[in-house]
Parts: structure tokens; sequence; C-alpha cells
């Protein structure tokens, strides 16, 4: 077991939950078409990414500027990311367990279902951010 530090706060995580992120492609989780018709024309994207604990993702960009990023990590993070929420909401009918939570302007859901967990992040609002979650959460294993 490896111990991470991030912002002051102590996280355990098994090896194998970062190598078990390479076996779902968040590109994969929500079709282009249905980015398209939930976020508007795409002008930018897919594009694959990853994040500060390894997390896999994939943005959007639609043709007014406005951004889409749906990752997916172990459910061994979930604790974390809800400790950091700023105001964590209950969202019901999503996963196994779901909040929403917002920075700044940005919308954020996360959904956890199983051993994975999916993160949905969006300058579009929280209804972007919902119906994406809703796709994506449903092709996890």
């Amino acid at each position: 077991m490896r111990i991470i530090l991030c912002l002051g706060l102590a996280l355990s995580v098994s090896a194998s939950g970062f190598a078990q992120n390479a076996a779902i492609d968040p590109c994969t989780l929500v079709e282009q078409a249905d980015v398209a018709k939930i976020l508007g024309e795409i002008k930018e994207g897919p594009k694959a990414k990853e994040g500060l604990m390894k997390e896999k993702g994939c943005e959007w960009t639609n043709m007014s500027g406005s951004w889409l990023s749906v990752s997916v990590a172990s459910a061994e993070q979930w604790g974390l990311k809800k400790g950091m929420a700023n105001n964590p909401a209950e969202l019901k009918g999503l996963g196994e367990e779901a909040f929403s939570d917002k920075r700044g302007t940005d919308a954020e859901i996360y959904a956890r279902k199983g051993k994975w967990m999916i993160e949905v992040r969006t300058s579009a609002g929280s209804d972007v951010a919902k119906k994406t979650a809703d796709l994506a959460i449903k092709k996890l294993p």
C-alpha cells in the first residue's frame, strides 16, 4: 500500500487501484453524438488526459468555449473527493452514491458504482453535468 499526501490529507491507495483505471477508457463512457446533444456542437475532443491522482479523463470543448470533462478512478478515492468538496449535495438515482458540488462557476458531479468512481466537471452548468454523469455511470461495470 502507498500513502499519498494531497493538500495536507493522507490517502491510502493500493497499487492495483490505479492499475485498474487503465482498463476503462473514459472517452468511451459517453458517445461523441451524446456529448454534442448535451454540450452543443463540438469544437475539440475527445481529448484524453490524466489527473493528479492518476485518474484517467477525457475532455471536450464546444464551439462557444464551454468545456466538459469525464474522469474515472478507483472508488478508493471516494472519501477523499467527498471530503474535499465545498458543499456536497447528495444526488439520488445516480450509481450507488452520488453528490454534486460547485467550484466557482464550474459544476461537478461525483458518482460511485462498484469499484469505480466517475467525476464529471463542466463550465456549462449542472444540467449538462447531470446528463453526462447519467450516461457515463451506466457504462461502468
